[in-house]
């Protein structure tokens, strides 16, 4: 089975190919870090100093939303339905931004001739004419990719408190429930659009998943992790921070922050909690983060810490490196979430 994983995130598209066929082990896999899609698309709407019509799927925000709110100072910004959702899944919000919503080829290529056209994806089709370049066997059996999806909030609930309602309902079981196979759940937009992108010229398996829990399911296979019973792993990622306790695989509580929220001894504490069984879901959402749900105490055997922040927060467990490399700690995730499926 060939596999090729992405885990997307505001820093960095991190690559694995996976052919159990030939490869012994997560060491000898092909491996790419890159810059991530919205920080790519980011810098070129900055160098792009005229009107632009952005068209394309629905993405990762964080980078590229803050250069399209800064273009929108000098220019005019006009943008499709599924691209305009990459900003906020309301679209009347992205209206009052002053962002100028179009539909439809024919509208998209007139404004061309006025505006820079900019198509935007989490996916680029040029990664895999650069993998066939290296000779590396691009006919994949599964591509699995970990997106963050904050969800559509139905009305009267907050994109925070649906995220966590989301989570919790996978609380109780494994962490494979966070992972979509050959088709994903309509309220994730992001999902969705990029499911609809793959499926245009794709049509093997497609394994998508949200990226914090593909952290958690990689630093797993850490050597001094991997034996364990009960655990708590954390991702410190650059825009957010997961915790989740499991028993046997099991999960039995979970928190998550914004990571530019946390220092070290709030981290601590949260972690105390988790483990007591005592942190409750006001104490995150209150503080700025999404949330928590603990299900009953959980004392760990180990604490793995794993993510690219996480030296800020050294000393709170080891620091996992499944493959001896942390950047592939959620790849490694979204493979074994691919073997335990199929």
């Amino acid at each position: 089975m060939n596999i090729f994983a992405i885990d997307i995130g505001v820093g960095t598209q991190d690559v694995m190919i996976f052919d159990t066929d030939i490869t012994r082990d997560f060491e000898s896999a092909y491996k790419l870090v890159l810059p991530s899609p919205t920080r790519i698309l980011a810098d070129e709407l900055r160098k792009t100093q005229e009107d632009v019509i952005i068209f394309g799927d629905t993405m990762g925000g964080g980078p590229f939303t803050h250069a399209v709110l800064d273009h929108l100072r000098d220019y005019r910004v006009y943008m499709t339905e599924d691209a305009a959702r990459t900003l906020r899944d309301d679209l009347a919000i992205v209206r009052g931004w002053g962002v100028e919503l179009v539909s439809g080829e024919q509208e998209i290529e007139e404004l061309s001739e006025t505006a820079a056209p900019i198509k935007i994806t989490d996916f680029n089709l040029q990664l895999l004419s650069l993998l066939a370049s290296f000779g590396i066997d691009t006919n994949f059996d599964v591509i699995a990719i970990a997106v963050q999806d904050h969800g559509v909030a139905p009305a009267g609930l907050t994109d925070r408190e649906h995220r966590f309602q989301m989570i919790e309902e996978n609380v109780g079981g494994g962490l494979e429930s966070f992972a979509y196979l050959d088709g994903v759940p309509d309220n994730l937009s992001r999902m969705q659009s990029l499911y609809r992108s793959l499926r245009r010229w794709y049509d093997g398996h497609i394994l998508l998943m949200d990226t914090g829990p593909a952290a958690v399911l990689g630093s797993l296979e850490d050597e001094r992790v991997k034996d364990k019973s009960r655990v708590v792993c954390v991702n410190v990622g650059n825009a957010h921070t997961i915790a989740i306790s499991l028993n046997d695989g099991q999960i039995v509580g979970v928190f998550e922050h914004h990571t530019h929220l946390l220092d070290k001894p709030k981290l601590e504490t949260y972690l105390t909690r988790l483990c007591d069984g005592t942190l409750t879901f006001p104490e995150v959402f209150n503080d700025g983060g999404h949330g928590a749900v603990v299900r009953g105490a959980n004392q760990p055997e180990i604490i793995s810490v794993t993510g690219p922040n996480r030296r800020r927060m050294a000393g709170l467990g080891v620091f996992a490196a499944p493959g001896g490399d942390m950047m592939m700690t959620g790849t490694v995730g979204l493979i074994k979430a691919v073997l335990n499926r199929l």
